[in-house]
């Protein structure tokens, strides 16, 4: 018997889309292409157009299908996934000009990237978002340390609310990542199992940006990281 080969691979770049390259505009189909002109604002418009055709193109690598033929669904809480027999799976983000989408065939997968910004209310998302184990640790940080760790730790759970297709309305609180191990969480809702069998994994990028894969899984897997171009 064949030893089943696991995979986590990464995909990731700049969105601005040059008006005069139709590579993008192509791979859409009709609904799509619908969608992307409801957009009022071009910048809008034009990540949608890039992200979503990247997107059925990294797809495409991974199907016995063209990109242009794939079609992607939205299941009940509005994660999207491809109708094919084919053990794939998927999830994307993407913050300002970036994005990163990530493919697995081991279990649902979920990816989050943000970027590092001062914000007024880190205080007030930290005790909306944050168990109390988390707030208290991010609270003894010194100052200059906190927007930093705040998002390595959002990353993470904005990660697994999508890695189980639930997205923010599971609670961000729901999930408590561990801050002495960075790549466990120390515990999740009830209903997606025990903690120490999810595994979280950074994602380095560039240095004003955070990033992290969250999937469901006891095997060992390769990982791989690639920049789209």
């Amino acid at each position: 018997m064949v030893e089943q080969q696991y995979f986590v691979d990464v995909w990731y770049g700049d969105i601005l889309l040059d008006e005069a390259d139709e590579r993008y505009w192509s791979v859409l189909n009709e609904q799509e292409r619908v969608k992307a002109q409801s957009f009022k604002r071009q910048d809008l418009q034009r990540k949608y157009i890039k992200t979503r055709a990247v997107l059925k193109l990294v797809l495409a690598g991974y199907l016995p299908v063209d990109a242009q033929q794939l079609s992607i669904a939205t299941a009940t809480y509005g994660k999207p996934y491809v109708r094919t027999q084919s053990p794939v799976y998927f999830n994307l983000s993407h913050q300002g000009n970036r994005f990163a989408i990530v493919v697995s065939n081991i279990a649902e997968v979920g990816i989050d990237i943000e970027q590092y910004r001062d914000r007024k209310n880190l205080s007030a998302l930290v005790g909306k978002c944050f168990s109390d184990q988390e707030a208290k640790f991010w609270l003894a940080l010194p100052n200059i340390q906190q927007t930093k760790m705040f998002y390595w730790f959002w990353v993470r759970k904005e990660a697994f609310v999508k890695a189980v297709g639930r997205g923010i309305a599971l609670g961000l609180n729901q999930c408590v990542v561990n801050p002495d191990k960075p790549s466990c969480f120390a515990s999740i809702p009830s209903a997606y199992g025990l903690a120490e069998n999810w595994k979280i994994l950074d994602i380095p990028l560039n240095a004003d940006e955070v990033c992290a894969v969250v999937l469901k899984t006891a095997d060992a897997f390769e990982f791989k990281q690639t920049l789209w171009r």
